[in-house]
């Protein structure tokens, strides 16, 4: 059955990857001979105008097409360039740039293993350049080893591989730019920020080269023979500014504009004296641009990969406070049930011990059992004064019979201030009501903490404890004790219980202190104000 359907599109196919092979034999043809024709212009060298600008579309074709093509493109360029023998009078030329096609053939194959393995843009840019360094280094060895027998001066090697390499270095990223515009669906467009979109062509990019490029202009035709010197910096500056708006796209745009407008300047006002010469500028913009190009594309790609971290990391530190946030909701819940089971169950049955021991005790008949009565009672007390201990310790039972003013006022008198000669001032300045019943439950578990830390190690005279309210309230303690010791993170495990607290509720704890005494600031959020009504 698969080989009947096969057979059945076997002439579809065939049509289709002739009609794929034909396409691309005639574009590369007319490419390579266009540009064959604008180098004659710019170099009048038939060899050099070979390896001027068409060694850029060779090693774009090589590099970014499948490797079936290959063959054809060697074989169509080896065809026209015999077509040409009427225009190549000497026939070393011919057989010269005949070579350099196969050697560009034999140069791909081993590249492409290297160029599959980069799939970052930055990468592939530069593994580009250094395909056309090398290249342009296999063509002035190649001249190099027959200038003997042709007659090639050092000179006219040197001048042969610069034209190589500056075809390379301009038009090579130029045509991977046309190939990451048409062959991707997405394309990330002419920016650095590297956002994918659809397929949009930024028209200020273009805008901003013409008018570069009419500036230039105007400065080479107008600056004074004495200034023309400067004329050339400008050339520079449309690199560096399209570099840094568009990135490494930007960088090569302006590379191309800026050769059409070297090339032009030449014609028009001698700026060269020689092909070398001008070549080589061309070479050394193509670079800055580009290496421009890349640095700052590569910077904000980094930038968007740094934001993007810290925004998941925020986002899952955000997960990890609420998370804290609700297991301390848990414990304060788990705390107040087991008190209440305590007092409820535990509390009726030592009540019930009690009663028994004391009728146990009345219907003693001897002294003996009257001893285990009183015994029994006093253990029941015992327990009874425990429980009341844990209970408190599990739960503020002042807290619900006072309030939290009230509840701070009674610790302070338990802490005996003023038995201590301990001036000690409370300014409650907050609204019970905005504070949910957790977050006033730590309240004063850190009130208590604060406030018996500094009766056991402060030696304080005076203590100021502070509520100021707002979105997020203020409890604010002073002292003018000894203050809290270089390494009270390590030894006081009591602050640093009080400090993970805080925190898990979406507060902030901050301690100064100093010999002269100490201030502590804990900062917790509130309820949202209710709306009124009208």
């Amino acid at each position: 059955m698969n080989e009947i359907t096969r057979q059945r599109h076997l002439p579809q196919l065939i049509l289709t990857h002739g009609f794929s092979y034909a396409f691309a034999l005639v574009l590369y043809t007319i490419s390579w001979f266009c540009l064959w024709n604008i180098s004659r212009y710019l170099v009048p060298d038939l060899l050099l105008a070979g390896l001027f600008l068409p060694t850029g579309l060779k090693l774009a074709v090589y590099a970014l097409s499948p490797r079936r093509y290959w063959l054809l493109f060697t074989l169509a360029e080896a065809g026209l360039i015999a077509l040409m023998l009427p225009v190549i009078s000497d026939n070393s030329v011919l057989y010269l740039l005949m070579m350099f096609s196969f050697f560009c053939h034999a140069s791909a194959i081993a590249f492409h293993p290297i160029w599959h393995k980069f799939d970052v843009y930055w990468k592939q840019i530069l593994a580009l350049c250094c395909f056309a360094f090398a290249y342009s280094c296999i063509c002035g060895i190649a001249l190099l080893l027959v200038t003997k027998p042709i007659g090639f001066g050092f000179d006219y090697v040197l001048e042969g591989a610069v034209s190589a390499f500056t075809g390379g270095i301009l038009l090579t990223p130029f045509f991977f730019l046309l190939y990451d515009y048409l062959h991707r669906q997405i394309w990330q467009p002419l920016s650095p920020k590297l956002v994918h979109q659809e397929v949009t062509l930024r028209s200020s990019a273009f805008i901003w080269c013409l008018v570069f490029f009419t500036i230039g202009l105007v400065a080479e035709l107008t600056l004074l023979e004495e200034m023309k010197s400067l004329s050339l910096l400008l050339f520079l500056l449309p690199n560096i500014f399209m570099a840094y708006r568009y990135g490494w796209q930007g960088g090569v745009l302006a590379s191309v504009m800026n050769s059409i407008l070297l090339a032009t300047a030449r014609q028009i006002s001698g700026s060269f004296d020689t092909d070398l010469e001008l070549q080589s500028f061309i070479a050394t913009q193509a670079l800055i641009g580009l290496g421009l190009g890349i640095a700052i594309s590569r910077q904000y790609l980094l930038s968007q990969q740094l934001k993007q971290a810290n925004k998941e990391l925020q986002k899952e530190l955000f997960f990890k406070k609420q998370l804290a946030r609700q297991l301390v909701h848990v414990e304060e819940d788990i705390r107040k049930s087991v008190a209440r089971e305590l007092h409820d169950e535990i509390g009726q049955n030592i009540t019930a011990i009690q009663i028994q021991s004391m009728l146990a005790k009345r219907l003693a008949e001897n002294a003996e059992a009257e001893k285990i009565a009183t015994t029994t009672n006093d253990l029941a007390m015992r327990i009874h004064s425990s429980t009341r201990q844990l209970l408190k310790q599990l739960r503020p039972q002042a807290l619900d019979e006072m309030g939290l003013e009230l509840a701070i006022r009674q610790l302070a008198t338990e802490m005996r201030f003023r038995e201590r000669n301990v001036d000690f001032k409370l300014n409650f300045g907050i609204l019970a009501e905005r504070l949910d019943e957790v977050t006033t439950v730590t309240l004063y578990r850190v009130i208590q903490e604060l406030l018996n830390n500094i009766c056991k190690h402060a030696h304080a005279t005076e203590v100021q404890l502070t509520l100021v309210p707002g979105s997020q309230f203020s409890l604010e303690l002073r002292d003018n004790g000894v203050g809290l010791p270089k390494h009270w993170r390590e030894k006081g495990q009591g602050l640093r219980g009080i400090e993970e607290r805080v925190q898990a509720l979406g507060g902030q704890l901050t301690i100064q202190s100093s010999s002269l005494g100490s201030r502590i600031i804990v900062n917790l959020p509130t309820k949202p104000e209710p709306l009124q009504s009208n």
